[in-house]
């Protein structure tokens, strides 16, 4: 366990050894500024407004949903798509290796 816990202390200091490094440029400082003044501003509209988080949470997952039905209609059409080409294949062979032979027929004649 102690192992373990090294493993998750040395992790977690060099995280925070890349995060800080990464700070020292500016872009980097000021895209971390504004991202933690937007997420702040909108945690402020959603603590006074929380019928609206709780709508933005309810779309998120009915379009999550929605996109799911959608991947799992697709999956379902290709899995049809490949059962007919299984099908398919056999007889395509076999008309392949008839006009072959006639073909093959025909021209020794």
């Amino acid at each position: 366990m102690g192992n373990k816990n090294k493993l998750l202390k040395g992790v977690l200091l060099g995280a925070l050894v890349g995060a800080a490094i990464s700070l020292l440029d500016k872009k980097t400082r000021d895209h971390i500024k504004d991202i933690g003044i937007k997420t702040t501003e909108q945690m402020k509209h959603y603590v006074q407004n929380p019928s609206e988080a709780s709508n933005a949470v309810k779309n998120k997952i009915s379009e999550a949903k929605q996109t799911l039905r959608h991947v799992s209609d697709d999956l379902s059409f290709i899995n049809e798509k490949v059962k007919e080409l299984k099908e398919l294949t056999p007889q395509v062979i076999e008309l392949i290796e008839e006009t072959k032979e006639r073909i093959q027929k025909n021209h020794h004649e």
